[in-house]
């Protein structure tokens, strides 16, 4: 590990001239995507926030579609504002998109994937992707390695919407084959990814010897054991080594909430969460004789386990530890409301069912930002401002319900719940469940382009924080969140990210 922060160190160097010394705009482009690409954009923060003030204030008329399309999806990811105009020079007469462009198919993948970057309203970039994507799936078979193999990743899901972590781990393999790579880059990222891979499984030993001496499951065979897929969550949400101290954290909290939600879900009666419910706003770890025995237990281990995270955090940050208590009250508050629906046998309406729902998400985004705060200079009025649920939280929120009403339809329809969210739709609608799952989808892309626009600077968050709640949308993919619950389809890209370094020569 010194070796490779030491190389680190002087690769960083290197690369850090190559901003300098950048000779056209089209080289500055690609220098800027290639390293977000690679994992590593976040050793260069200064760098490329001064070569996109720099490209924010020329004109990309000049450059190829491949070129406007990266330009213009970089600018607006970090907050930069830039007109999608910047696309009607590829509209023929008729205000199509010119069908001489499907020739170019790293142009065409270019647009697609800039096409997720829209804002509502924005039909230019609505028709971008449509056009994109069909043609780029028609042509998939005569493209050569490693385009067709990006070209295929991004049909699945969109560059904007992949978990960075995820996608610097297949770049970095794809960026070996690629015969216009910059070594200096390609050898960071190897060095980078396996620096910071070491770091993960250091954290992910602790957190297994924790949760092996807290024996929170043992009376509680329901539940669901998921300290590594919860892990696996918050490596997506931000992967970098300096953050070591929030990741456990984080984990720690989702773990135990996991058991909380299993305890609403499947476990518990109505009656008996109704206690729990009423305990949890005492917050008392000593106050278990109106529980249950067999959730005294449980409830004791979940509030000194929060309690305790006060004695890893510094002076200064002590009092997020109220805010983070106060979510979890509000949280529990939304469990017992859809319990109630169901133990009185009530149908809500979908916007009645979706409220509690959609709060006590949001309050898991709140948490998420006050946890991995701890390794940031945070103000307590950032925080307020997150806590106010700003476009850019409720858009986060919106997404990761929307996708697990999707994923965990199944599971809780079996498990005898009260009718979910997409179930009150489709009654409502009197629709088919294929039918309500593409509406849903639909209410995907708005948030997404809702949170898109909430990124315009200024703003009144550190960019690291909006940063944190777009990846939690990011990860919050219905393929995560059906791998949630059925936790083999992740045993694969667990695997991948944790016991697959790359190989490196000194």
């Amino acid at each position: 590990m010194e070796w490779m922060e030491q190389r680190i160190k002087g690769l960083k160097e290197e690369i850090k001239v190559m901003y300098k010394s950048a000779t056209n705009i089209a080289e500055l482009i690609n220098l800027v995507d290639t390293i977000q690409h690679l994992g590593i954009g976040y050793h260069f923060f200064n760098e490329t926030d001064d070569a996109l003030s720099y490209l924010q204030n020329i004109k990309l008329d000049n450059e190829d579609l491949q070129h406007v399309a990266v330009g213009f999806r970089l600018l607006r990811q970090h907050g930069f504002n830039v007109s999608s105009d910047v696309f009607c020079k590829f509209k023929d007469s008729d205000g199509n998109f010119d069908e001489n462009l499907c020739k170019d198919a790293r142009g065409l993948l270019s647009l697609y994937n800039a096409g997720y970057l829209a804002y509502p309203g924005e039909t230019i970039l609505d028709d971008a992707i449509s056009f994109a994507r069909g043609h780029l799936g028609s042509k998939i078979n005569d493209m050569d390695l490693p385009l067709k193999t990006q070209v295929l990743r991004a049909l699945k899901t969109p560059l904007h919407r992949m978990v960075p972590r995820v996608e610097a781990m297949f770049f970095i393999e794809e960026y070996m084959n690629d015969k216009t790579r910059n070594d200096t880059l390609l050898n960071l990222a190897m060095v980078d990814y396996n620096f910071a891979q070491l770091i993960h499984l250091e954290e992910l030993k602790d957190l297994s010897l924790w949760w092996k001496d807290l024996h929170m499951l043992d009376n509680l065979t329901c539940a669901r054991d998921r300290l590594l897929e919860n892990y696996f969550w918050v490596l997506g949400i931000f992967f970098e080594p300096h953050n070591s101290r929030a990741r456990k954290i984080l984990t720690k909290y989702w773990t135990i909430l996991t058991v909380v939600d299993d305890m609403y879900d499947v476990y518990g009666t109505y009656e008996e969460c109704k206690i729990l419910t009423d305990a949890f706003q005492r917050w008392d770890e000593n106050a278990v004789d109106d529980l249950p025995i067999i959730l005294r237990d449980f409830y004791q281990k979940f509030v000194s386990t929060i309690n305790e995270f006060q004695d890893e955090v510094e002076p200064s940050e002590k009092y997020r530890l109220s805010y983070l208590i106060q979510e979890i009250q509000k949280l529990v508050v939304c469990y017992q409301q859809e319990l109630e629906w169901c133990a009185k046998g009530q149908v809500p309406n979908f916007n009645e069912r979706k409220k509690p729902a959609i709060d006590g998400n949001a309050g898991a985004i709140v948490v998420c930002i006050l946890l991995l705060g701890f390794d940031e200079v945070i103000s307590e009025e950032a925080i307020n401002w997150f806590m106010s649920l700003p476009d850019v939280v409720m858009a986060s929120m919106e997404i990761c319900r929307y996708n697990d009403e999707a994923a965990s339809y199944e599971r809780e329809m079996n498990a005898g719940q009260g009718p979910t969210s997409i179930a009150c739709f489709m009654m409502e609608h009197n629709l088919k469940k294929d039918e309500a799952a593409i509406q849903f989808e639909y209410f995907t892309d708005e948030s997404w382009k809702k949170m898109n626009k909430a990124f315009l600077c200024p703003t009144n968050a550190p960019v690291t924080l909006l940063n944190w709640v777009a990846n939690y949308a990011r990860v919050c993919s219905r393929e995560n969140l059906l791998g949630f619950t059925y936790s083999s389809k992740l045993k694969e890209p667990i695997t991948s990210l944790l016991l697959k370094p790359f190989s490196l020569k000194n």
